[in-house]
This record gives C-alpha cells, sequence and structure tokens, in this order.
C-alpha cells in the first residue's frame, strides 16, 4: 500500500522526506521546550521583584495585609503593568532611601512624583477595590484582574455593620426565619 504523500515509499518504511519532517519537527519541539528554561536566567523574575510587595502594601495602607493577598495584588498588577516589578523595586528603594516611617511621610517626600506616586496608587487600588486594571463599562473586553473580593479592603470598613454585598453572615436562607424581636 503507497500513501499520496510519498508515492516511492512502500507502506512502513519512511522516506526521505518523511524522516527529515520528523527529525526537524522533534528539533523544533526541542529548542521550544528549552527556550523558557534560558529565558528564566536572562532576566530578573517578577516573583523576585515582588518579594516585597506585602511589606510595602502595608506600609502604603498601614493595615496588616495578608501574604497571599499582596501576591495576588502584586500578580494582578503585573499583567495589567509590565512595567510593575521594576516600578515597584524603585519605590522600595525610594522609601529606604529616604527613610520614611510611614505613608504620610512618603505623600510629602520630594520627588514622590511620576511613576514613584503612580505605582504606589496601583497597590493601594488593588488591594481597596480588589482588582487590578482599568474596566470599561458596557465591554466584554478589558484588562481588568481579579484579585480579591472578600478581601477587598474597600469592605473592611464597614465589617462591623453591613454585610459584603451578596454575603450574608446571618447564614443561607436567613429570612425565612422571623427574628426572635418579633
Amino acid at each position: 500500500m503507497k500513501f499520496p504523500i510519498d508515492r516511492d515509499a512502500e507502506f512502513g518504511t519512511l522516506s526521505t522526506s518523511r524522516r527529515s519532517f520528523i527529525l526537524h519537527s522533534v528539533a523544533l519541539i526541542g529548542t521550544f521546550s528549552v527556550m523558557p528554561i534560558s529565558s528564566v536566567f536572562a532576566e530578573e523574575s517578577p516573583v523576585k521583584a515582588l518579594s516585597g510587595m506585602q511589606q510595602l502594601a502595608q506600609f502604603l495602607t498601614a493595615k496588616p495585609i495578608d501574604a497571599a493577598l499582596a501576591q495576588r495584588a502584586g500578580s494582578a498588577l503585573t499583567i495589567t503593568d509590565a512595567n510593575f516589578p521594576a516600578n515597584l523595586l524603585k519605590l522600595s528603594d525610594f522609601i529606604a532611601k529616604n527613610s520614611l516611617a510611614s505613608v504620610e511621610n512618603l505623600k510629602t517626600a520630594p520627588g514622590f512624583e511620576g511613576d514613584l506616586k503612580t505605582t504606589a496608587q496601583q497597590i493601594i487600588s488593588a488591594l481597596y477595590l480588589g482588582y487590578a486594571g482599568d474596566p470599561v463599562q458596557l465591554s466584554a473586553k478589558d484588562n481588568v484582574q481579579f484579585v480579591s473580593y472578600t478581601q477587598a479592603l474597600t469592605y473592611q470598613l464597614t465589617k462591623a455593620y453591613t454585610p459584603i454585598p451578596s454575603y450574608s453572615r446571618w447564614g443561607t436562607g436567613y429570612w425565612e426565619k422571623l427574628p426572635a424581636t418579633t
């Protein structure tokens, strides 16, 4: 039986054209499987740049921030802004070089403008709103990355008085039973 691809080859034998195709395919796959490993060593990893994210988030918000929340915020900000890891390091260096003790000192520090200020605002925004990026109204496409819903700092301000929207502190179906006071 003969294949239409290779009219000269018998069934079960590899012709030069098929053999070279297979060799080239294996070489190409091998090259692409090694490339990501070499690119990790070539550039500084964003994960390394985000290692100080929790301390910086706590400094900027003056609140205790969960490490996982800080990492999610840093990852989301890196996706929405490719320069975020470099800007994060610049902001950390600026705070350290100026020996700033609080966010209030940072706001009034000379030189706190441009990318430094934008980076600080991005971090605070991601932690308070629970997402990073800019939502586009009435559109299915935007660059928004989810960070957290229940841990968003906005809802922590009124936690003692109101439940997080669409969440009930009282449990599912709480409205079925009359309160004890009536």
